[in-house]
């Protein structure tokens, strides 16, 4: 299974309510944090995906979001 079917997978499992944020897609998916942020630019440029970006401050740090459109 390749990297983009991975992330894909995981994305569409809990898209639901807020998000997930990349640390925690990547440890689901078994790849780096790295490889996370690529596959999201790929499934958003090759597949034509709609993926949200949202910001949110949890404990003090701000963090980012993903989540795959209805």
């Amino acid at each position: 299974m390749s990297q983009l079917s991975k992330v894909a997978k995981h994305l569409r499992r809990n898209s639901t309510g807020a998000g997930i944020s990349a640390k925690k897609l990547a440890n689901l998916a078994h790849v780096p944090v790295e490889s996370v942020y690529k596959r999201i630019y790929d499934l958003r440029t090759l597949e034509g995906k709609t993926i949200y970006s949202n910001f949110r401050t949890v404990n003090g740090t701000r963090k980012m979001f993903y989540r795959l459109s209805a």
